[in-house]
This record gives C-alpha cells, structure tokens and sequence, in this order.
C-alpha cells in the first residue's frame, strides 16, 4: 500500500484548518483557567485537601467513562455519515447517561461515606457529580463536531472554564476549604452543561428523546468496543493515581496529581486535533487515502508539540513545578519519567481515533486493555520500591504499549501515519531546544530560547527537506 497521496483540497484545507485553530485556541485557553484553578487549590488548600480534590478528580473520571460509555465518538460517526439521524442519536444519547449517571452517584456516595470521613466523602462525591455532569457537555459538543461546527461549542468552553475558575476563586476567598470548593466546581460544570446545549441547538441539534429507541440500539451496537475502550483508555490514563492513594496515601496523591497536571494540560492538542479531524475522516470512511493524509497531518501537528514539551518536561520540569506551585510539590526525577508519556498518548490516541472514525475496530480495545494490565502491573510491582517514580515509569510505558500496538495496526490497514522523512525538522528542533534549555540557567529565559531554536531549527530543516509539508501548513493556516 502506497502512503503518497494528493493533498487534501483547498476548501477541505481552509475550513479544516479554521476549524482546528478555533479548537486549538478554546482548548488552550481553557485549559490556562483549569491549570490556574488547580494552582489556586494547591496554594490555597494545602497539600493534605489538595489530595483529597485529587482523589475525587480521579475518582470521578474513571466514574463517568462508565456513564459515558466512550458514546461520543459513536454519535459523532453516526450524524457525520447519517445527518437525519442526529437529533434522535443526542437524545437517546442524553437517556442513556442519565440513567446511568444516576445509579453511579447513588452507589459512589453510599461507597464513600463508608470507606472515608463524612467531610472527605462530601468532598471526593461533590467532583464526583462534577465529572458526571461534564458528559452530557461533551454529548453537546459532539452535536457540534458532527455538524462541524466546532466553532460553537469552543466559545462556550472557554465561557465555562473560566466561569469555573471564578466561581473556586470565589469559594476559596470565602473560606479555604475543599468541600466549597468542590461545590463550586459543581456550579460551574453544570453552567457548562445548559451553554453546550444551547450551542448544539444553534447549530441546528434538537434534543430528540421521544422515538429514539432505534437510536438508542444503534448506539448501544458499539459499547463492547468504544464503551470499553473508553474505560480502559481512561484507567490507563488515571489508574495510577488511584493506586497512589492506595499505596501511599492522599499526600502522596497531591505531589504526584501536581507534577502529572504539568503532563496533562499539553494533552488539549490531542483532543484539539481529534475534535477537528475526526468529522473529516468519518465522513468518507471508504476513501483511504483521504483518511491516511488526514491521519498523517494530525499526527506530525500532535508531535510538533508533544516531543518538545517532552525534552522541556524532562530537562526543566522540577523547575517549572517549583515555580508555579511550591517546592513541596517537586519530586526530583518524577518528570524525567514522564517526558515521552505525551508522546506516546498522542499517538496512541490519534492511531484509535483515526480507527474508530471509520467503525467500532476492537483492536483499539485489544490495545487500550492491553496497555491497562500492564499499567496495573507495573504500578503493583513498581511503585512499592521506588514511590511515585514508579508510578511515573508503569505509565509512559504502558503509553508506549498502546502506541506501538496502534501503530502497527494502522499500517497494516491504512498506511504509515508517521513518514521518516517528516520527523527529520522535528528531531533538529528537538535537538537545538536540548541545547538552550541546558544551556541557559533562569527557567523563564530558558524556555523562551528554547522555543525559538526550536521553531527556527523545525522550519529551516523541514523546509529543505520536505517542501510538500510546507505547501500543506500554509493550506491548513489559509483563512
């Protein structure tokens, strides 16, 4: 199978790429509210409350992939290849969450409030419903990927986050305790939820409850494998942290959840480009290599950011976390391990995405439990020798697992994502950002001069090497 292909059209260029800077551009700044929301709570809380709010976050996350049952991405194939079916699939999509968001919150509060104190379990339970409301947001904002008109949903993103941000603040500047705080996290996801709503709506999505049972079992078709998936893609993702708590108690989890975050808000890119591309591709699932080039950009646009943000991660990350919430949240050598995890996430997540926009494909499964058990494993066997740092090495590698495993799969039936040839600009830059991040000892200055080698060095090189690309940045940046 051939991976050169013709590059996408113009028009396809231009809306997609308008599309994804919308994205980008929500996403990131959503996600400065989020990270300063959490610097707040760490400052403010303290380290033992902190890790109490952690806890829930994790908790609650691994909660509501049981509730959303990984549906998004079946709604979203479903109204990008059959728009009549759009309306019915949101509403049988809502039906579906609210009966299981219902049972999960009555047993999770029964299960807390005796396994914790009564105030801690108020705490854990309160992010709990949090993240529970949070999928019917996403379920909104699948309406809108589907209508491909993400635009929408990233004004009401932002609008939200930043109303959550005020709303802790507000809380904290009250009283400095965890259980306001959680509360008012509440709030503000439940403002999310009504805004998304009404953004679907405006682009032309009515919540269609009644008459949906076909929709119902269409969507249902695909909870053995994208339920699952998003179960085990998100113990994998947050696994770890509940086994902390559990080995080495709720302190442990708030060093360990503060340098993960500095991981985690990079991983916006991967969602961004999903978000963005995925309609694309769902909606000529038969033409591959209309799928491959898609696939290929949002690969190499994915790994522009994550392998830089790794050598930032590994060489100034304690650092970074010292600066920005306190040497008591520094665990010399706990970023070292995590530098490739974006990496390896991006390109696990974009090889299933790319996957599961053309059907339910149970490898991406095979490949998400597969790297699950080996993170459980590793974290049993690894984190009661060498504490976090051990919980740091089971996660980039099981990361690494399911980036491997999906690679291989999506060169067996698509073609190759990730050209050699594409990677030589990339690892120039990578190498000119080593140089001044070692080089330069203030850590601000430092990243500065790091990202400017490291543009000047990606853009020379790829430039020489890979005009095609070039031709195909400047389509995605037309207007």
């Amino acid at each position: 199978m051939t991976t050169t292909t013709s590059a996408p059209p113009d028009d396809t260029l231009r809306r997609t790429g308008t599309t994804v800077a919308a994205l980008a551009a929500s996403e990131l700044l959503g996600k400065v509210a989020t990270f300063v929301m959490f610097l707040l709570l760490a400052r403010v809380l303290g380290l033992a409350a902190f890790g109490v709010l952690s806890l829930g976050f994790g908790l609650g996350l691994l909660l509501a992939v049981l509730s959303s049952s990984g549906l998004d991405s079946r709604l979203i194939q479903l109204g990008s290849a059959q728009p009549e079916l759009l309306d019915r699939c949101y509403g049988a999509l809502v039906a579906i969450r609210a009966v299981l968001s219902a049972a999960i919150c009555v047993v999770t509060f029964a299960v807390l409030l005796l396994v914790m104190a009564p105030s801690e379990a108020v705490t854990v339970g309160l992010v709990v419903v949090a993240c529970l409301l949070d999928i019917f947001t996403d379920a909104a904002r699948g309406c809108c990927g589907a209508r491909q008109q993400q635009h929408r949903s990233a004004v009401v993103l932002v609008v939200q986050r930043f109303l959550t941000l005020a709303l802790v603040a507000g809380a904290l500047a009250v009283a400095p305790r965890a259980d306001l705080a959680a509360l008012a996290y509440v709030v503000g996801t439940l403002g999310g939820v009504v805004a998304m709503h009404l953004a679907a709506r405006r682009a032309g999505v009515r919540l269609q409850v009644r008459g949906s049972r076909a929709e119902v079992r269409l969507l249902l078709q695909a909870v053995p494998v994208m339920g699952l998936n998003a179960f085990a893609s998100m113990g994998l993702f947050r696994i770890d942290t509940a086994l902390v708590g559990v080995l080495l108690g709720t302190t442990a989890v708030g060093v360990y959840s503060a340098n993960y975050r500095i991981f985690e808000t990079v991983t916006f890119v991967t969602w961004t480009l999903s978000r963005g591309v995925v309609p694309v591709m769902a909606s000529r699932p038969d033409d591959l290599d209309h799928v491959r080039r898609w696939g290929q950009l949002s690969m190499l646009a994915m790994l522009a950011v994550y392998l830089p943000y790794g050598v930032l991660m590994a060489l100034r990350g304690d650092d970074i976390v010292t600066a920005l919430l306190g040497a008591e949240y520094a665990d010399p050598g706990l970023l070292v391990a995590l530098a490739l995890a974006p990496a390896f996430f991006g390109i696990g997540h974009q090889c299933a995405s790319l996957l599961l926009a053309l059907h339910p494909d149970p490898m991406v499964l095979f490949a998400s439990v597969l790297a699950l058990v080996a993170n459980i494993a590793l974290n049993l066997v690894l984190i009661p020798w060498w504490g976090l740092l051990g919980a740091a090495i089971a996660t980039t590698v099981s990361f690494a697992i399911q980036a491997v495993v999906l690679l291989v799969v999506v060169h067996q039936r698509i073609g190759s994502l990730v050209p050699p040839r594409r990677l030589l600009g990339l690892a120039v830059g990578c190498a000119a950002a080593a140089t001044w991040c070692s080089a330069v000892s203030p850590l601000w200055p430092a990243v500065l001069a790091a990202g400017s080698a490291y543009l000047v060095a990606t853009g020379v090189v790829s430039l020489a090497a890979d005009p095609a690309l070039v031709r195909d940045a400047r389509g995605l940046r037309r207007h």
